[in-house]
């Protein structure tokens, strides 16, 4: 009896040793988590490195300890983490995408954008795991989500992020149309939308990928930056491009045109009107190169040959107000009223808020003598808030 008892005393610590153990091991887990969900991302590797090495087929330590990787800036060791967990579960839907995002950051694009198409592919709804997800500056509170949660508007936006840094731009384009389409709430992919453009040298375009995204967010710095360079043509890496790409002769027509727009901007006006004129040669049915060359020539003053240009232009557009108002523009300074009167009132009928538009028919028709049509004129614009159009109603009409 008495060696019995001994071996059962002996057998009893052995199974409590072992329960010991066992728990032990499952706290460095839960542990792990619980730091992860604090934003403690170094404690959370840790717990998890212990936990892993006795638990290596455990995928949700492996997605967790990643996306600790991840957020510490770790991008090789998170990269490791996804690697082995899709090797267990090649379904992972959310891994599939975190793994797209660390290849990008990776800038190994290619690979990103394989893994964003297979996360497309992901049929919803197959999976309803729970996972623990929480991004840098979250305030320490976690969402827990489903592994379809990172919504495919997503993926076409870093499928567009990954075509811009290949400057495959018209692939970009479409790929954020779609994310687009998905959100049209989401200012980050119109601005991205707005630098594939510029890279396309479509510049008018862009500038309204750019407002959308700031009428959404009016402090989003990216889409800010990217308006300034727009309306300057561009930095100075840009034109080292584009001057390489013609160098190579394998520039087209929209390579000229945004040299063009740049040099434009950047005061060089003979070079500008060149470029425009060679972009004109290689795609005469592109408006926006006569428009730009018949800015130029209204710098210059040449009243006729700006007028041609924008006559050209609304040729191949013709419901465009700002180019009629452009030549209206011309048309005025030269002393054409009649012609600008008619060029300002289609510049309004195309864009009835266009208060520009209204201010120029205005001064139009005070320089013709027709004070109330004139004051009618910039009562509107000064409504539509056209700040000069109040100064010159103040003086014309402030007593009518």
């Amino acid at each position: 009896m008495k060696c019995l008892s001994v071996v059962s005393i002996l057998l009893l610590f052995s199974f409590e040793a072992f329960s010991f153990q066992s728990g032990a091991s499952k706290n460095l887990r839960d542990l792990g988590l619980e730091a992860f969900e604090k934003e403690n991302w170094a404690a959370a590797q840790n717990y998890l490195d212990q936990w892993l090495q006795t638990h290596p087929t455990d995928q949700e330590g492996y997605w967790i300890r990643g996306q600790a990787f991840q957020n510490q800036g770790n991008l090789d060791r998170a990269l490791s983490d996804f690697n082995s967990l899709l090797t267990l579960d090649p379904t992972y839907a959310e891994a599939i995408f975190e793994r797209g995002r660390v290849r990008y950051q990776l800038e190994q694009y290619d690979e990103a954008m394989e893994d964003f198409e297979n996360y497309l592919k992901t049929p919803p709804g197959e999976t309803t795991r729970i996972l623990y997800r929480i991004a840098p500056g979250d305030n320490g509170v976690s969402s827990v989500t489903t592994a379809q949660t990172g919504n495919q508007d997503q993926a076409y936006y870093h499928l567009g992020l990954c075509s811009i840094a290949l400057e495959e731009y018209d692939f970009a384009i479409l790929y954020l149309d779609e994310a687009i389409t998905l959100n049209p709430s989401e200012p980050d992919f119109h601005a991205e939308k707005g630098r594939a453009l510029a890279r396309l040298g479509d510049n008018v375009p862009a500038i309204e990928a750019y407002e959308l995204a700031l009428q959404l967010d009016p402090d989003h710095l990216p889409a800010k930056q990217g308006l300034a360079l727009v309306k300057t043509g561009g930095d100075e890496v840009l034109l080292e491009q584009l001057d390489q790409v013609i160098a190579d002769s394998t520039a087209n027509s929209q390579t000229f045109k945004q040299r063009g727009f740049y040099r434009m901007n950047h005061q060089d006006e003979q070079g500008a009107i060149e470029d425009f004129t060679q972009a004109i040669m290689m795609d005469s049915l592109d408006s926006e190169s006569f428009f730009y060359r018949g800015k130029i020539f209204s710098r210059q003053k040449n009243w006729a040959k700006a007028e041609a240009d924008y006559s050209a232009a609304l040729e191949l557009e013709p419901t465009n107000p700002e180019y009629f108002l452009a030549r209206g523009q011309a048309r005025y300074t030269s002393g054409k009223l009649e012609a600008a009167l008619a060029d300002f009132t289609l510049t309004v009928t195309h864009d009835p808020e266009h208060g520009s538009g209204f201010y120029h028919r205005g001064i139009t028709y005070q320089r013709m003598g027709k004070i109330s049509d004139a004051c009618a004129d910039l009562l509107a614009a000064k409504n539509l808030g056209m700040e000069a159009a109040e100064t010159v109603w103040k003086k014309v009409c402030g007593s009518n």
